[in-house]
């Protein structure tokens, strides 16, 4: 087995009791209460920036008959990995990726050009059977839930939408301090669709990288058999690279699917589909957060955005104080954890150091009286004495943020 150092996100998952895992489901995370608060924060920020990008959120089922992953052609290429089922003697597989669903969603209705680009954008759990001895904490498993979108578009749309997810990448990527790089995969030997579809979907992508001033590195021939396509890789902390997300046009889907939208001109036509992830996995993306950052995340997806370190740990005056104040933030969403046990003053404040707070909070009668707080900030590696109607208003503030 492969040894663990302490910045390793399995290490820090189990110490800070984030998420957990079981023989009786491998590769499928348990999130405990800490962890769930932090993939919900994340969530958060991320479902608030894509609404505000023109976005419509959707949900859909976990599973369908085999007929419609053999329409989708999943069933024929990518069946080993996908987990079957067995209901009312018919075929169900739970699925391993989004698309079929929303195209499903689309065509329930009929959609004109005025509509059009529709950006359906989900938090998709999906099930892919990977081999056990691949399994690797958060950065392999088995269910995982991805920052899935598709965009249904016309042709002469697609550029502007490229430039557009190319701007959301960045906002995203670099609000995480992350180094990333891109590289476009062209036409294969093998492909489908007109010379004339792959041209323009080839050209659009490298205008919208020129106009998004974004350096890239050209895989020749690599692009997938329904279009050319864009993957996102990082570098953490450790200048390790990681696979993210993927930008992908296809011509395919929407014939196998026949999907169309009717022209300015009264005439069915049939749209493009962008498959599109950011993060990719969430999954895979925090545990790469959890080792970038060393344990000490960002306030806004941190699990507790402050700890709370009483000096008398008895004194019903303390105490008082920020459980009236802590009820306030819980409002919005804004989580401190109190370190009041039996124990000395510096060991419970070495405790919410261990527990990687990014901000601890020191409160005494003079702070009480104050109403202020004594703030040992790890994120900023400072300490400052600040109101709490202050400190109050900056934690709002940092729950606001959007990417």
């Amino acid at each position: 087995m492969q040894k663990m150092n302490d910045m390793d996100h399995r290490k820090l998952g189990k110490k800070l009791e984030l998420f957990m895992f079981s023989e009786l489901s491998p590769g499928m995370a348990f999130w405990l209460p800490q962890g769930a608060k932090l993939k919900n924060n994340l969530k958060n920020i991320i479902y608030k920036s894509h609404i505000l990008r023109g976005y419509e959120y959707v949900e859909s089922p976990a599973m369908m008959e085999d007929t419609m992953w053999k329409i989708s052609g999943h069933y024929e290429n990518y069946k080993e990995n996908m987990f079957p089922s067995v209901v009312e003697k018919r075929d169900y597989l739970l699925k391993p990726m989004n698309c079929p669903m929303h195209i499903l969603m689309y065509q329930n209705s009929k959609k004109s050009y005025k509509e059009l680009p529709i950006r359906y954008f989900e938090f998709g759990q999906v099930h892919r059977n990977e081999l056990r001895g691949a399994l690797h904490g958060l950065f392999r498993v088995r269910e995982f839930v991805q920052d899935d979108s598709h965009i249904v578009c016309m042709p002469d749309q697609i550029e502007n939408e490229i430039l557009l997810i190319l701007d959301f990448i960045k906002s995203l990527l670099s609000f995480f301090n992350f180094e990333y790089r891109i590289d476009f995969s062209s036409r294969p030997d093998k492909s489908i669709g007109s010379d004339e579809n792959w041209e323009k979907a080839e050209n659009s992508i490298i205008n919208a990288l020129a106009k998004a001033e974004q350096k890239y590195h050209l895989n020749e021939g690599d692009g997938a058999f329904y279009g050319p396509k864009i993957d996102i890789k990082i570098k953490d902390i450790h200048k390790r690279e990681w696979q993210l997300g993927s930008i992908q046009i296809d011509f395919n889907l929407p014939q196998r699917f026949d999907m169309k939208y009717i022209d300015n001109e009264g005439k069915e036509q049939t749209p493009v589909i962008i498959h599109r992830a950011i993060m990719g996995s969430i999954e895979r993306f925090i545990g790469i957060l959890l080792e970038h950052y060393r344990g000490i995340l960002p306030i806004c997806i941190s699990p507790n955005q402050s700890a709370i370190v009483p000096i008398a740990s008895n004194s019903k005056y303390q105490i008082d104080y920020i459980k009236k104040f802590k009820k306030e933030l819980l409002v919005y969403n804004i989580n401190v954890k109190i370190y009041d046990s039996d124990e000395s003053l510096n060991k419970r404040i070495k405790n919410a150091e261990k527990d990687k707070n990014p901000l601890i909070c020191i409160i005494g009668d003079k702070e009480v009286s104050e109403n202020s707080l004594n703030i040992r900030d790890k994120i900023k590696k400072e300490n400052y004495q600040v109101s709490l109607k202050s400190f109050i208003v900056y934690l709002k503030n940092e729950m606001k943020v959007v990417i």
